[in-house]
C-alpha cells in the first residue's frame, strides 16, 4: 500500500512576530531544539511574503511537519498488517469501563458485548469525561485549505507559526491555515465566525493568501 504520510521538512518552521505581541516577547525553552533569532530582514530572505510590519521571528530549522491525513492512514494500515483488528462502527462505541482496584477489568460496549483486555489504552481526547472522572474540556479548533495556483506553487516554503495563526504549505499545492480554539464546544460545524477568524489572522500575516482558492474547511 501507499505508506507516504506527506512528511516535509522544507526549512523548518518559522514564527514571525509584529511589535509587542506574544512571539516578539517570548523566546522558546531550551528543550525545543535548534532556535534563531532573525531580524525583520532575515526573515523576509526566508518567506518574502510575510507582512511588512513583521519585525523578526524564531526559526526552528529542524522542525518537520506530515499531513495528518495521510499519517492516519498509513498508521491505520500498519495495525492492519501487524494483525490488529479495527473495530470502528457505532455499535463498537465504548459505553463504560468496568474499573476496580485502580485496573479496568472490562470494558463494555454499545452492541452489549464485553472485552476483558489485558491492558486497556484510553486516547479519546475530550470525550474521556464520559467514561473517566477527569475534567477534560474539548477546544475546537476550525481550519481550512487553499489552492496555490499552478504558476506560483512556492508562495510559502516552510509552516509558519504565529500569534493568531499556523500556515502550513503542503507539498501537493494546498497551504492548510487555522485554527479558531472554542472551550466547551463539540459541533463539528464549521462556521462564519469562526472562517473569518482564520482568513483575517492568515491574511494579517501573509497578505498573499487573500487571492488564493479556498479548497476545504473543517
Amino acid at each position: 500500500g501507499d505508506w507516504k504520510v506527506g512528511f516535509s521538512a522544507r526549512g523548518g518552521f518559522l514564527a514571525p512576530a509584529f511589535a509587542g505581541d506574544g512571539v516578539a516577547t517570548w523566546a522558546p525553552p531550551g528543550e525545543s531544539g535548534l532556535a534563531r533569532w532573525l531580524d525583520e530582514i532575515q526573515v523576509r530572505e526566508l518567506e518574502p511574503e510575510l507582512h511588512p510590519e513583521v519585525i523578526g521571528g524564531w526559526w526552528f530549522p529542524e522542525d518537520a511537519s506530515v499531513d495528518a491525513r495521510r499519517l492516519t492512514c498509513t498508521l491505520r494500515a500498519a495495525c492492519v498488517t501487524l494483525g490488529a483488528t479495527l473495530q470502528m462502527s457505532p455499535s463498537h462505541k465504548v459505553t463504560s469501563l468496568e474499573l476496580r482496584d485502580g485496573h479496568c477489568h472490562a470494558v463494555h460496549l454499545a452492541n452489549r458485548r464485553t472485552l476483558t483486555p489485558r491492558t486497556v489504552l484510553l486516547a479519546n481526547g475530550a470525550w474521556m469525561r464520559d467514561l473517566l472522572p477527569v475534567p477534560v474540556v474539548p477546544h475546537k479548533g476550525q481550519s481550512l485549505s487553499l489552492r496555490c495556483p499552478a504558476d506560483n506553487p512556492s508562495l510559502l516554503r516552510r509552516t509558519l507559526f504565529a500569534q493568531d495563526t499556523y500556515i502550513v504549505p503542503k507539498g501537493d499545492g494546498r497551504i492548510v491555515i487555522g485554527a479558531t480554539v472554542e472551550p466547551g464546544d463539540f459541533s463539528p460545524d464549521v462556521t462564519a465566525a469562526g472562517m473569518m477568524h482564520v482568513i483575517g489572522a492568515a491574511c494579517g500575516l501573509v497578505p498573499a493568501l487573500a487571492d488564493l482558492a479556498v479548497e476545504e474547511a473543517w
